[in-house]
């Protein structure tokens, strides 16, 4: 999470740099918080899934991501030269608060899975 919110003012800060200092700042906690989020989310896609499914899933999210990798800089650069730097960085850093988001729900999810109690199949009697 502390990714995703270091993404956060990284590109308001790219957005709003009128001074080398700060677009430094900036690029300097973009490659920190994008090296934290890569990471994390791959782990993350780890632990879902059998044993069994792993490759499948690991595979397809690496596809996904390698799809955003391509699409991402299309649409980007269309929005840069199409409204402007400053709009496309914040409006970028607005789209980040999505996937904040969405972690805390799974966060959530998963703190509600913990405390459910498990049946296992043996347990169920007929009756």
């Amino acid at each position: 999470m502390s990714g995703i919110l270091i993404l956060i003012p990284s590109f308001i800060l790219l957005a709003l740099a009128e001074s080398k200092t700060f677009l430094w700042i900036g690029l300097v906690l973009f490659s920190i918080a994008s090296s934290i989020v890569v990471n994390v989310i791959n782990s993350f896609a780890s632990k879902y899934g059998l044993e069994s499914e792993k490759g499948t899933i690991l595979g397809t999210f690496r596809s996904l991501q390698a799809l955003a990798r391509g699409i991402g800089p299309l649409i980007a650069s269309f929005a840069y030269w199409s409204i402007g730097e400053k709009p496309t960085y914040v409006f970028g850093s607005l789209l980040l608060l999505c996937p904040f988001v969405i972690l805390i729900d799974v966060k959530q999810r998963l703190k509600r899975m913990r405390v459910m109690p498990t049946i296992l199949v043996s347990e169920v009697k007929d009756d």
